[in-house]
């Protein structure tokens, strides 16, 4: 496990120590703010590093800002507002905010914002959820059309749409070879879908509260080789199940100690199987290693680098690794960067770096 200090997961203890989870509980430490943005905290060696939020345009490196942008009539101030899925692909994080009505396309390379062009029968209303193919079709679940949208790679022009939108209720969409799997919170279940024709496949689960059964699945991704993971919101678990809906395992429960969820959100999953589940309770997210357990946590509530403010949606991505290169510690060798979406505060997207320990950058410990 990566931490060694605390067991209990309480705002009000996550706000005076960030402590890390699976050790021994020092609840009566006060927080240690000379290392702050890193997780797990000191003494610790960190594993997961704030890196810096984006909200809006002038965010970015290289971008025009207040007198300049005025002086040379630049286009207004762009910015995200209630963001909520995210996606990453060749230097490009895309964000649906349905405050906006459409997908926010954030060019690292360009430094500026924009969005997809969506009109005509790709139009979107309140997209919710997303998911980059890996050829970059981006498909987006829109809650107020009530359906999953595709669009192509580069242009992104309309492709097709999936799902009767008089009986889908879609929140969450993922990707893995030719299947398409929509999260239906009105039906309980994951509805799949063929990517090439749209046409329905099958379903994954139904309602209730056995294993491979759900309560409201929220969120749905996949793993490297296929599994699907699901956030069974109402059942206060994320469920692993093989491509054919088989349960594996569940990762949480109902509480607020280690391991357990309080009102999970976005999942995600890395090359190891290390499974991140946001928690818009603890305004945190947690890991969880194969087999169910808990080993650590990043972000919190309170005022200091790396918290979170109703955390939504979350995205893992190698790709864009080399815009954030100078800002990583030496103390950890990258892997991937995360990308967290909050749906308020001042910090609209975080990016942190998750990496191995440098013991040498670290003094040795």
């Amino acid at each position: 496990m990566y931490g060694s200090r605390a067991r209990k997961l309480l705002p009000s203890i996550l706000l005076l120590s960030l402590l890390t989870l699976g050790g021994c509980a020092t609840s009566g430490a006060k927080k240690d703010t000379t290392d702050q943005g890193f997780f797990p905290p000191p003494p610790d060696l960190p594993r997961i590093q704030f890196l810096m939020s984006i909200t809006a345009d002038s965010d970015l490196p290289g971008s025009r800002k207040g007198l300049v942008r005025l002086l040379l009539g630049d286009e207004p101030l762009r910015k995200l507002v209630r963001p909520r899925g995210v996606g990453v692909h060749e230097g490009v994080i895309y964000v649906a905010d349905p405050a906006i009505g459409t997908v926010i396309k954030i060019d690292l390379q360009e430094g500026r914002f924009d969005w997809i062009r969506d009109g005509g029968s790709g139009k979107l209303s309140k997209p919710l959820g997303l998911a980059i193919a890996e050829d970059g079709t981006l498909f987006v679940a829109d809650s107020g059309r009530r359906q999953v949208v595709s669009y192509a790679p580069g242009d992104h022009a309309f492709i097709r749409s999936y799902g009767d939108p008089k009986t889908l209720k879609p929140t969450d969409v993922a990707v893995f070879g030719n299947n398409v799997y929509v999260s239906d919170i009105g039906d309980h279940e994951i509805e799949v879908y063929d990517r090439e024709s749209g046409e329905r496949s099958g379903t994954l689960g139904s309602e209730g509260a056995e294993p491979g059964r759900f309560k409201f699945p929220s969120f749905v991704t996949t793993g490297p080789t296929g599994e699907v993971y699901v956030t069974d919101s109402m059942n206060f678990r994320v469920q692993r199940l093989s491509a054919e809906g088989e349960h594996i395992e569940s990762y949480g429960s109902a509480g607020d100690w280690t391991g357990k969820l309080s009102r999970p959100k976005g999942i995600a999953v890395d090359e190891e199987g290390r499974v991140h589940v946001l928690d818009a309770g603890f305004e945190n997210a947690q890991i969880f290693l194969p087999g169910g357990e808990a080993a650590t946590f990043y972000g919190g509530y309170g005022n200091f680098l790396g918290h979170m403010y109703l955390p939504f949606g979350i995205a893992l991505d190698r790709s864009a690794l080399g815009y954030f290169e100078s800002k990583v510690d030496p103390r950890i060798k990258a892997q991937y960067l995360i990308f967290v979406t909050n749906q308020s505060g001042p910090n609209r997207l975080n990016i942190y770096v998750f990496g191995e320990p440098v013991e040498s950058a670290a003094g040795g410990k």
